[in-house]
């Protein structure tokens, strides 16, 4: 299985690189999310047309990666990349502070000086580089999602607090509206799919909401609905052993076909043959 396959089906990709495996001016062409550890060595790379140098110790993080231009590397260079497409990183970080992944994503670059930090990264890597080569099964996708998520807390809790534990940031009311809107998904979304039944609960219009969504997550308020659903759903379809009439109903869709219908749009699947798939059958 390729890289693009592999992201393709489990959501992202664990490269443990080193000059041997590495095509200097290798292009990435679809947009992903880069989160790197230099374990030594040197290298310069060119990303989205910004030309950045880094060695051992460091480590990257480097949101909607479009173009990747590697320059040159040392010879004892060694790095481990996760390269994660947009809906395996949306899916495990919901909830997580808009401002906090602001913030790590604004430094693409920073040294891991608290070896206890850079052991614990290290670790996490590991765990998802271990999870990307065992059988799809009904958990491989929620344990993956944890490990990048914990990897995500980590890094958010490092740099976004002073020496003294304070946060660097205050938040905004538009922060206040976006972190209840998501714990609002996290009561609701099973039953409540619109954005009108959120901004009434919130008490502002449809139309701010979605402006709000915009602009602390880049994606649309149905966008984001639809994508905790199809999270929840997918947890539901591989774990609880209902029948997808059931399920319909829990998750208040009309009937089995609406269910379908949409399960399809997001996934290309229907929800029978994913749950087959999640349980490695054919």
């Amino acid at each position: 299985m390729d890289q693009n396959q592999t992201i393709a089906e489990k959501g992202y990709c664990v490269i443990d690189l080193t000059p041997e495996r590495h095509v200097v001016g290798r292009i990435i062409s679809a947009k992903y999310t880069i989160v790197a550890l230099i374990t030594s060595g040197s290298v310069e790379y060119e990303m989205n047309m910004e030309t950045v140098c880094a060695s051992a110790g460091m480590r990257i993080v480097f949101p909607h990666v479009s173009m990747l231009n590697t320059l040159s590397m040392s010879d004892d260079f060694k790095a481990m990349v996760l390269v994660i497409n947009d809906s395996f990183a949306f899916e495990s970080i919901v909830g997580i502070g808009t401002e906090k992944i602001r913030t790590v994503f604004s430094r693409s670059n920073r040294v891991v000086d608290d070896k206890q930090e850079w052991d614990m990264l290290l670790n996490l890597m590991e765990g998802l580089n271990q999870y990307q080569s065992f059988p799809g099964n009904k958990y491989s996708q929620q344990l993956s999602g944890a490990l990048f998520r914990n990897m995500m807390i980590l890094l958010c809790d490092t740099e976004c607090t002073d020496a003294n534990g304070r946060a660097r940031f205050v938040y905004s009311v538009t922060d206040n509206y976006f972190r209840d809107f998501v714990n609002l998904l996290n009561d609701y979304v099973r039953t409540e799919h619109e954005v009108a039944f959120y901004a009434d609960k919130l008490n502002i219009t449809a139309k701010y909401l979605g402006e709000i969504c915009k602009q602390k997550s880049g994606r649309k308020a149905k966008e984001i609905i639809s994508s905790v659903l199809l999270s929840q759903l997918k947890r539901e379809i591989m774990m609880s052993g209902k029948s997808m009439k059931v399920i319909a109903f829990d998750f208040g869709f009309s009937d089995q076909s609406s269910l379908g219908k949409f399960f399809r749009k997001m996934t290309g699947l229907s929800p029978i043959v994913f749950r087959k798939q999640c349980a490695g059958l054919k």
